[in-house]
């Protein structure tokens, strides 16, 4: 009696398993990824891969004998030689009024030209500039309010005066935005055809601030080194 118990009991379970299966038609699906793609912000030891060999800063400019004169981690100083405060952040790249408050975690920057002691006796000039921020919702506000400070200083003139140096004046275009690049250029007045580009964008958590100069300067340079730079930016 006790085996033709459990082998009732065994079709029972059996009967029960039968019953809660069922077959469905159709194809597997694979998941749905098509929401926003997580950024990995960009780590500070990562920055300074990021900066373009002298190479190609010669390429870009046209130049043949640039190299670099000083290597920055910190941000440059230019406020005290600026006369008016709307125009620092045109002046150049990386400035530490420009970028207070911001959130900024690092930056790695250079200054390069073709001059034979680093001194103004130069022909081609450029500052290439990398800073890293938390995330890049932060990086792109810095482009956000960069849009509206450059804007301020559109179809103007402006004045430094680096220490030691006498004042240089400057004629500053209108500002352009195309593919997420700022930029503007300016002439300097009496220079002689001296005259610089500036651009910034942003990848990423990371902020690229460039400048380039020389004598009757053409195309894009400054652009063209920002986006080289954007280019190597892991996304």
């Amino acid at each position: 009696m006790r085996r033709q118990a459990a082998a009732l009991v065994l079709i029972a379970v059996s009967a029960l398993v039968i019953g809660c299966t069922a077959t469905v038609s159709g194809r597997p699906v694979p998941a749905d990824n098509s929401g926003p793609r997580i950024l990995h912000p960009v780590s500070v030891s990562a920055l300074d891969a990021l900066l373009l060999e002298t190479e190609q800063i010669n390429s870009t400019l046209n130049a043949g004998g640039m190299k670099v004169w000083f290597s920055a981690s910190d941000m440059w100083d230019w406020s005290s030689g600026v006369n008016d405060n709307n125009c620092l952040a045109v002046d150049g790249p990386a400035q530490d009024r420009v970028y207070a408050g911001t959130g900024w975690t690092a930056m790695r920057g250079q200054r390069l030209d073709d001059s034979d002691d680093g001194s103004r006796k130069r022909n081609h000039y450029a500052i290439q500039a990398v800073v890293a921020y938390p995330s890049a919702g932060q990086a792109k506000a810095l482009y956000d309010s960069s849009v509206r400070n450059w804007a301020a200083c559109a179809n103007r003139r402006f004045s430094d005066a680096p220490q030691g140096q006498t004042e240089t004046v400057w004629t500053v275009a209108d500002t352009h935005q195309v593919s997420g690049t700022l930029s503007t250029s300016e002439v300097q007045e009496g220079g002689g055809g001296w005259s610089c580009q500036r651009a910034l964008t942003v990848r990423n958590n990371v902020a690229i601030d460039t400048v380039t100069c020389a004598y009757f300067l053409a195309g894009g340079s400054a652009v063209d080194i920002a986006q080289q730079i954007a280019a190597k930016v892991p996304q």
